[in-house]
């Protein structure tokens, strides 16, 4: 068959208008109905579909409803004021809804579909015009005491948020900007685990998890907040968020609950913004957020909701919460059932908490005192300062590995904690004010306790911490309570006190020279390891116990000071007051200004004591070389021998005497009644006086002296006579 003349032409004619036609042929991105939204147009999805908006804001009152996809490209704003409800096409729907628990049930998203709302790079999507007509593209499946959106995500550009209703995203995916707008109660829901990895803005509200379902955001970048972002987790479940948040403006906070053992973890840093900005909000000098600007701008607060809270996640030391009483709040509450918070700061290196923990209304925070319970987590490296007083009600634990400054040693940076909880130090509890004293009551753990700081510390009472207790600088006191369970106490600097009220016991006590040790009553000094204390120790009487040598260099003022039996002592220095050997002493030039009695059992070895008061012996001597043993200062004999040794005895190649020196030292000699090392003169005349051995020398040299002189005298008068 001959085509008709201006056939062929008439073909292409109606292909060029079919091709032309809106929507007729599939473009990038799915059909393109740019004309039928501005022509406010109902579409009816049957697959992809594309809206391209060269620029300018276009409202849509139309609704969009079918099976597809629905992608917002281009460089305009479009605005939806109507509700759409549409689905994905069946062969691209895949995720399931899982719900577990009974009472209270919580529901995940398990293999998400893909998204079923996009917007591209540069385009942006308004969900609601802010003033009235909240247009939402939304399916939603209810699920107990939730309600899921099936239509998920994808924002590459920006999805402004101005409605004023629940919201729920689905899943969202992409790398834009997600903003709610201020003043849009009642706010987000952020169910799911999304792989977004933009920056969310929250200008009013969002819940970050709920008591009913769970939120994973672990890619986002940053946040924005300007209200209350929420975070709750369910019990037994662990809800991260490692976002880093930013506040513009006065009034934005982030609120924490948690049910039963459920623990929300805050990984990043909750920071003021004063440049950059939505999707990039900056910071230009971290110390701008401990310095008060114009309108407060920076003040961002926490409110903990008898919530379970940790604060890093153990793998860096960027601080959750930089600023101070002036620039952020931290609230502590408790839940009308009595539930307390509990908040964890879990690090591996050192951060600072310059800021109190209270527990008022919002930025009113020293109004009430807060409710609950601070944890330094036992990462190892966790090292946690407080440098302001802190204000809640509840425990301090300290977990092993980890440590808590109280004070950073600047007058400006005096810490303190309420007498109303405990400490629980099973890591290392540091105590570093300047200026204000600080005062503590209540510590136990295997920990130790380190007193840093010129301020003097006080404790008072209860004490039953086994770690070691140092004092490197100032005073440490007790008012209340023993150290008996720290396992050493160690004054290591000059100038550095315990002082102690009360009967005490110190295990393995050492300490520099010019320390001291003041104690009202009885002090025992157990040791289980050889120890040294070169200072000054002054109580009521000193008791040393232990199979371990302790070395007592100083001076030590007590009217008693005794050695237990099987307890060593070795001493330099010198003893104001009396001294009890039931065990072994080791004399080096020990002074005893007192009596000295040995028990029967008892040792004395060493190579020198002065004794200023009545000597009294028993037990055994084990000298290291001869010479005087124990210099009796006093004017009286010494009282008793030691075992097996009578006046005159042998003792090795040496014989003893209990009336050497000048009369009543005891002495040891060689046979011939001189010394190894000194003669028994030169014993005397170093002891300030002359003994019987002495005159009796001196008289045999007169009686020589005077038979030289008669000599020479007759010879004399013989010469004399003969001259005549």
């Amino acid at each position: 068959m001959r085509a008709q003349p201006g056939g062929s032409a008439a073909v292409i004619a109606l292909l060029l208008a079919a091709l032309s036609a809106p929507g007729a042929v599939a473009q990038p991105g799915g059909r393109d109905v740019t004309a039928d939204v501005r022509a406010n147009k109902n579409i009816i999805l049957s697959g992809d579909t594309v809206v391209r908006l060269p620029g300018g804001v276009t409202t849509y009152t139309g609704v969009i409803s079918g099976e597809g996809v629905f992608t917002v490209g281009g460089t305009g704003t479009l605005v939806l004021v109507k509700n759409s409800d549409f689905t994905l096409p069946k062969d691209r729907q895949r995720q399931k809804i899982r719900t577990v628990g009974g009472n209270h049930p919580v529901t995940t998203i398990e293999n998400p579909d893909p998204p079923a709302v996009v917007v591209q790079r540069g385009a942006t999507l308004q969900y609601g015009s802010g003033s009235g007509g909240d247009g939402v593209i939304a399916h939603y499946t209810r699920a107990p005491e939730v309600s899921l959106n099936t239509l998920n995500h994808q924002v590459d550009g920006t999805l402004d948020l101005a409605v004023h209703s629940r919201l729920n995203l689905g899943v969202i995916s992409g790398s834009g900007l997600v903003k709610q707008r201020r003043g849009t109660w009642p706010g987000i829901d952020l169910p799911g685990t999304h792989p977004f990895t933009g920056t969310l803005y929250v200008g009013t509200g969002a819940d970050y998890g709920s008591l009913h379902y769970l939120t994973s955001m672990a890619k986002v970048r940053k946040v924005v907040n300007q209200g209350s972002f929420i975070h709750n987790a369910p019990d037994a479940e662990v809800v991260t968020d490692a976002a880093d948040i930013y506040s513009q403006y006065y009034g934005n906070d982030i609120n924490f609950h948690t049910w039963g053992s459920g623990v929300v973890r805050m990984s990043g840093v909750y920071s003021w913004s004063d440049n950059g900005s939505d999707t990039d909000p900056a910071l230009s000098d971290p110390s701008r957020n401990f310095t008060t600007v114009p309108h407060r701008d920076n003040k961002r607060g926490i409110n903990i909701e008898g919530a379970t809270v940790t604060w890093g996640d153990g793998t860096h030391n960027r601080f959750f919460l930089p600023g101070n009483e002036n620039t952020v709040y931290i609230n502590m509450h408790a839940e009308r059932n009595g539930t307390r918070s509990v908040l964890t700061f879990d690090y591996n290196g050192p951060v600072t908490l310059d800021a109190p923990i209270s527990g008022g209304k919002y930025h009113d925070t020293m109004a009430e005192v807060g409710r609950g319970d601070v944890v330094i987590a036992a990462t190892r490296g966790n090292a946690v300062t407080f440098t302001a007083p802190q204000n809640y009600d509840g425990n301090t634990t300290i977990g092993e590995g980890a440590s808590l400054r109280l004070g950073d040693g600047s007058p400006q940076g005096d810490s303190a904690l309420l007498s109303t909880g405990k400490i629980v130090d099973n890591g290392e509890l540091i105590l570093q004010n300047a200026a204000k004293g600080l005062q503590l009551g209540r510590i136990s753990g295997k920990g130790s306790l380190t007193q840093a700081g010129p301020a003097t510390t006080t404790l008072t009472g209860d004490l039953t911490y086994q770690g070691k207790t140092t004092v490197k600088a100032g005073t440490l006191a007790l008012t209340g309570g023993t150290l008996a369970a720290s396992a050493a106490v160690d004054l290591p600097v000059s100038g550095t006190t315990l002082d102690l009220a009360g009967d005490q016991t110190l295990n393995n006590l050492s300490g520099a020279e010019g320390s001291t040790v003041k104690a009202a009553g009885a002090v025992t000094l157990h040791a289980t390891t050889a120890t040294t204390f070169g200072g000054t120790m002054t109580a009521g009487s000193v008791t040393k116990t232990g199979a371990e040598t302790l070395t007592l260099t100083g001076l030590v003022q007590a009217k008693q000071l005794t050695v237990e039996p099987a307890a060593p002592l070795r001493a330099s220095g010198t003893v104001e007051g009396d001294v009890d050997n039931a065990g072994t002493v080791a004399a080096a030039g020990l002074t005893v200004r007192g009596a000295y009695t040995q028990r029967p059992g008892a040792r004395l070895t060493g190579s020198r004591m002065n004794v200023t008061g009545a000597v009294t012996l028993a037990g055994t001597l084990e000298a290291d070389g001869s010479g005087v043993i124990i210099d009796n200062q006093g004017t009286g004999q010494v009282n008793g021998t030691f075992d097996g040794l009578p006046e005159g005895a042998a003792v090795g190649a040496f014989r003893i005497t209990y009336r050497g020196g000048d009369g009543n030292d005891v002495v040891l000699t060689d046979g011939s009644g001189t010394s190894g090392t000194d003669t028994v003169a030169q014993a005397a005349t170093t002891s300030g006086s002359g003994s019987w051995w002495w005159w009796f020398a001196m008289a045999g040299a007169l009686v020589l002296l005077i038979a030289v002189l008669w000599f020479l005298r007759r010879s004399r008068r013989e010469r004399a006579r003969v001259a005549d």
